[in-house]
């Protein structure tokens, strides 16, 4: 089995360049030990490239067989799983379960229903963080917590758009059609905290949008945009050309 060690060794920030591949591949392991709970079904999980939670421990076996699966069976963590999945009020049988804590718990979780979970790990705080948001302790952080916290990532997801951040990067992969807006949240937390590898600058994005907010268009030029915005749909409106430009820009000159 691999150490964290030949993980890193092998594939430094493995989401990038093939996150989307990874996910999907993450995503079928975890619906195999569901369907299969089995030791080997779930050390395979863990150990996988993109499963990040279990990236800074040393061995692989000695989490699955010494911590996870010491007192409690793969079928009573499956267990706990699918009754999160099913009812979300269910999600501290999940945390109670030797061996997870929010990041595993949160990574497991919202690779399987990505349309309700966050992932609560040191990227996503940073990322947050970063879009000037009060991030939960990601080490003893509540129920009631963490739900705040995702209601704040949509929040932050659509105030700074940051799918069209992903996607107009030059360096990240473009997040897929399909993927929810948590997941494309995700992406840009990822990116952002690889800061020397993709031109994504979470902190500079809100530094610019606070100051945009405060900037005066001058009239000739809002309707100049305007006429802009009304003939071309990728523009929601002003605010999301103006947005856009800027950050073209700032990409430019990375």
């Amino acid at each position: 089995m691999a150490t964290a060690q030949d993980r890193v060794e092998d594939s430094t920030m493995a989401y990038y360049p093939d996150r989307n591949d990874d996910i999907a591949e993450k995503r079928k392991l975890a619906k195999n030990f569901l369907d299969n709970p089995t030791r080997d079904a779930f050390a395979e999980l863990v150990a996988h490239d993109g499963f990040w939670a279990t990236e800074p421990r040393r061995s692989i076996d000695y989490y699955v067989d010494d911590i996870v699966f010491d007192k409690q069976s793969p079928e009573e963590v499956a267990s706990a799983v699918e009754r999160a999945l099913e009812d979300s009020d269910t999600l501290e049988d999940v945390l109670e379960l030797d061996g997870f804590g929010w990041a595993t718990a949160t990574e497991l979780l919202h690779v399987l229903a990505p349309d309700t979970y966050a992932i609560l790990n040191k990227r996503a705080v940073a990322g947050m963080e970063a879009l000037g948001y009060d991030v939960p302790n990601r080490q003893t952080a509540s129920i009631e917590e963490y739900w705040d916290f995702v209601d704040d990532v949509l929040e932050a997801y659509e105030e700074y758009d940051l799918r069209a951040v992903i996607n107009e990067s030059e360096s990240a992969p473009d997040v897929p059609d399909d993927a929810t807006d948590l997941e494309a949240a995700d992406a840009a937390f990822n990116a952002d905290y690889d800061e020397e590898a993709y031109d994504i600058d979470l902190e500079g994005l809100r530094e610019v949008q606070t100051s945009g907010k405060q900037l005066e268009v001058p009239e000739e030029l809002c309707e100049r945009i305007e006429e802009k915005v009304v003939s071309d749909p990728t523009y929601r409106d002003v605010e999301d050309f103006l947005y856009s430009a800027v950050r073209n820009e700032l990409n430019r000159d990375r």
